[in-house]
């Protein structure tokens, strides 16, 4: 019997997508199930042309976002504090998955791995920031860090963005 887990996600949160040409797909979502359009970047963007959604803009950041690199298609989940996230990266580290990026995106601190079959997952926390920050965001993250220096540069960086 394998042992119970000791951090826990609070579920699946957003998906992120490919879509050929996100801004046309951001108009399908937003035409066709009635979700803002709360962010985006054009192909200049570091990260490449994007587009979020969302249908509870009060409540969470985005929960689409679309990438015409196909490379940042994920699905994420939430978990309820700074020590969850860290003790899912730890777990990460201490079964040998590889870290793909862990990210400031100011709404919230994450970090992505792949599954077995080469889905990537994110694991983040939601920083309260909600307002500060229009996605996509990047930002590196070193959970290495105290929680102290990560929550340090977090208000920083929001003060900056604002």
């Amino acid at each position: 019997m394998q042992k119970p887990l000791s951090c826990r996600n609070t579920g699946i949160h957003h998906v992120g997508l490919h879509a050929k040409d996100p801004a046309a797909a951001a108009e399908f979502y937003r035409d066709m199930l009635g979700m803002q359009i709360v962010g985006g970047s054009g192909p200049e963007h570091p990260l490449g042309a994007s587009a979020f959604l969302c249908s509870r803009p009060d409540e969470e950041s985005h929960e689409i976002a679309l990438f015409a690199n196909p490379l940042y298609a994920h699905i994420a989940f939430k978990v309820s504090s700074l020590a969850e996230l860290r003790s899912f990266h730890a777990r990460a580290l201490a079964k040998q998955v590889p870290i793909k990026f862990a990210f400031n995106h100011g709404v919230s601190f994450a970090f992505y791995f792949e599954d077995p079959d080469g889905n990537m997952i994110e694991i983040y926390w939601p920083t309260g920031a909600l307002e500060s920050y229009q996605q996509p965001h990047v930002e590196p993250l070193d959970l290495t860090q105290s929680d102290e220096v990560l929550l340090q540069q977090g208000e920083t960086w929001g003060q900056t963005a604002r």
